[in-house]
This record gives structure tokens, sequence and C-alpha cells, in this order.
């Protein structure tokens, strides 16, 4: 019958249809956020959930950062909150807030390394150049400043198993609060992969 492929055609499929599901989240395509006050400089907050082998060291490195700007959230969630300022550039107008990275391998391009390193929280033309190991990349971090109702918003990228509602709970903020900064019109419409932005009282 047709339908009994044998195991070694099932086993490429599968690898590939992972591939390119992997693929989807990373490459997710987030936008920064237009701002018109050149002059603005704010506190803000990015959510980062470490690999493996990102230690307290790297990530301060990877943020440019110290390690008072660097909180441990507790409940084992493995995420890391970093304080960092953000600005509105003159240049095109939008929020970003800026960091460099240094390549650890000779592998692959420097735009998916430096994507996948920050996990959904970088900014970086999507250039072809091959990584070098050594070599320091500038780029920008997804970020926003408080139009005033809050004192700080942090950028979160969303993951499986993520809602509004839990997200709301875990940071002890109300529904519409997140719905109302991020435009949001269906709370069951979120996209995992997406970055959203948290509003917070207190940092």
């Amino acid at each position: 019958m047709g339908c009994h492929l044998r195991s070694e055609l099932w086993i490429p499929l599968i690898c590939c249809f992972l591939s390119l599901q992997i693929h989807v989240f990373h490459s997710y395509s987030t936008q920064p956020i237009i701002c018109t006050d050149t002059t603005r400089l704010c506190t803000s907050f990015l959510a980062f959930k470490p690999q493996k082998n990102q230690t307290l060291a790297v990530i301060q490195s990877m943020f440019d950062v110290l390690s008072q700007d660097v909180t441990i959230e507790g409940n084992d969630r493995g995420y890391i909150f970093i304080k960092k300022n953000c600005s509105c550039l003159s240049t095109d107008k939008v929020y970003f807030t800026n960091t460099t990275y240094t390549v650890k391998s000779s592998e692959g391009n420097v735009y998916d390394i430096v994507i996948n390193a920050y996990d959904g929280l970088a900014f970086l033309p999507n250039i072809t150049r091959k990584a070098r190991n050594g070599a320091v990349v500038s780029l920008r971090l997804f970020c926003r400043c408080s139009n005033g109702l809050w004192n700080y918003l942090m950028s979160y990228v969303m993951r499986e198993g993520d809602t509004l509602e839990s997200l709301a709970s875990r940071f002890g903020v109300s529904m519409d609060s997140i719905e109302a900064v991020n435009g949001i019109e269906n709370p069951d419409n979120v996209t995992a992969g997406a970055l959203y932005y948290i509003p917070l009282n207190s940092g």
C-alpha cells in the first residue's frame, strides 16, 4: 500500500519538518516601535531565557550590563530580567538599545548566530557575512519607553504555552494593560515567537 512508507523515508521527512518548525519560531519578524521624541531616554527591561552555555558572565557581556542590572526570576522558570537604557534613535525614529556580541564560532553566518543567541530580542540586518570566531558584532535590541501610564516596559518573546492571562498573573499586571500596550484586540490571538511588551510598575 502507498501509505506504508519505509522508516528510512520517514526519518528525513520528520527531521525536515522539525527544522522548518524551529526556523519559523526563531525567524518571526518583529518590528521596532516608532517614536518621535529623539531626546527620549528611559529605563527598560528585557526578559531573556538563556541557553545552557550562557552563563551570567556571558549574559552580562551579551547585553553590555553590570551584575546589578541582572535579576534572576524565581520558581525555576529559567528567565533573567535585564535592565537597559532605551532611546529613540534620531536616525530611524524607533526605539532601540545597543549592544555587541562576540562570535564564538567560525561555522555558519553571523545573522543566524546572533538571532539564535538572543532568542528573538535582537535586531540585525539580514547580512550573509560568514562567522569568524572572536569577531565582535554591533547590534540592536528591541525595547520601548512607557507613555507615562506605567513606569517601565519589558520586552518579552512569547513562548509555546504562554497566554496573556498567565503573563498577567506572573508579572502582577492586568490583561487589559498588556492588551493596551500591544494593541491586542483578541487576547487569544497571540503568536509564539513574537515579541510583546509587558507593562511594569516596579523594576
